[in-house]
């Protein structure tokens, strides 16, 4: 039997060893020797690449006080070392399970054949985490290793993304850049692992609202870094605020014209470039944002910062209904819905909402004004296409007279430049 682990080789001799122990990928197998009785544990690891072997005659004790957390140690008497291990539990126990038969001589005939055939073990190949593929012969034939942690697949013109990927529960890297895709599989959402993706120079520019049905599921909470760049896209989905754990978000060398209304609500968004579009006005509730770069060079604002509208108070809001309510509320505790746990018509309700300034949800009351947005109140770092254009229009949406008044009263404190 072979065991995929990590080990570190303690030499009882060198006190010192024991109390830095580096473990290293190795493979543990339990043999015998075909023209006599004696059994072997082989050890192949980095230190001893054409394996090691420890006689089980010589072995002193078993120590499996923390199998259930895949760490175990054998101590021999001869030569003194001791086998630190790591390495799944399951297949820990199964290990030393066989390892105590075989002290025990208990060893069935099954056992006692896997063991003479493991005479001949060679090393397990560690476990593939990272794979780049730049041309179409890179490309495996079967199939994509499930222990993937990041993949790139790059300038190899592919127009899909390969179902394989998405039964990859380790990646947490996924780089399909320069490729002809037009959109994402839904179920791409289902990945548990997924930190950052980066769908750059495709053809997303293509596709429609439905190309967007991957945002959501475990990404709403894994997914950090998303470049969408230069993909000719002409509008954002509502739906992108869902990716609440973004930090960040790459959208230049598009066609788009307007930003999202909650964009506000990333409140871990610190990285945000949205240069080379066409963009006039940005929604209210990017107030709410504290960037540490941001980058809106060669979009259509204008330098009118001293054109800020009159603040006219509008009359009392009517009473909002219970519909409203309902959906405010989902909308501000993050409560997950999925296509087909909702009729499609809720589901467009809460995708199709407005946001305050406050970072409420504005369904079918508010008051709405546009005013003009000092960028160094938002971001560390700006860029722009006027070294004087610090200032940018908002479409701002408020969902209460307390927060129009709020808005308002900040304006005016602020210094004419």
């Amino acid at each position: 039997m072979k065991l995929a682990c990590s080990v570190a080789v303690g030499n009882r001799l060198q006190s010192t060893v024991n109390h830095n122990k580096r473990h290293a990928s190795s493979t543990l197998a339990l043999c015998k020797n075909l023209k006599s009785t004696t059994y072997y544990i082989l050890l192949f690891c980095p230190q001893y690449k054409n394996g090691n072997k420890y006689q089980l005659e010589n072995l002193s004790k078993v120590l499996s006080r923390f199998v259930n957390e895949g760490k175990a140690t054998i101590q021999f008497n001869s030569p003194p070392h001791d086998l630190y291990i790591q390495a799944d539990p399951i297949l820990l126990k199964s290990f030393l399970c066989l390892l105590r038969r075989t002290l025990e001589n208990k060893l069935s005939e099954k056992d006692q054949v896997c063991c003479s055939m493991s005479i001949t073990a060679t090393p397990v190949k560690p476990a593939v985490k990272k794979l780049v593929i730049v041309k179409r012969s890179d490309y495996p034939d079967k199939g994509f290793p499930r222990t993937l942690e990041i993949l790139h697949i790059n300038n190899i013109k592919r127009s899909s993304l390969d179902k394989g990927i998405l039964q990859l529960s380790k990646l947490r890297l996924l780089d399909v850049s320069h490729n002809n895709i037009e959109y994402l599989p839904s179920e791409l959402s289902s990945l548990p692992s997924l930190s950052e993706l980066n769908v750059s120079h495709n053809e997303f520019g293509k596709g429609t609202l439905k190309q967007w049905l991957w945002v959501g599921g475990y990404l709403c909470k894994t997914l950090k870094i998303l470049d969408i760049s230069n993909n000719t896209l002409n509008f954002l989905p509502y739906s992108l605020i869902k990716l609440q754990s973004l930090i960040s978000l790459h959208i230049d060398h598009n066609l788009i014209q307007s930003l999202p209304s909650g964009i506000g609500s990333l409140k871990h968004l610190k990285f945000f470039t949205a240069s080379n579009n066409l963009i006039s006005v940005l929604p209210g509730s990017i107030k709410k944002l504290r960037l540490q770069n941001l980058d809106l060079s060669n979009n259509n604002f204008q330098n009118n910062q001293h054109s800020n509208p009159a603040a006219i108070f509008p009359k009392p809001l009517p009473v909002r209904t219970l519909k409203e309510y309902a959906a405010r509320c989902v909308l501000y505790l993050q409560l997950p819905y999925a296509i087909g746990a909702l009729p499609q018509t809720v589901i467009q309700f809460l995708d199709s909402t407005n946001y305050c300034v406050c970072g409420q949800a504005c369904f079918n009351i508010f008051i709405r004004q546009n005013q003009m947005l000092l960028l160094t109140s938002i971001a560390q770092t700006f860029y722009v296409s006027s070294d004087d254009l610090i200032y940018v229009p908002v479409d701002c949406y408020f969902c209460t007279l307390k927060c129009f008044g709020s808005a308002h009263h900040n304006r005016v404190r602020q210094p004419v430049i």
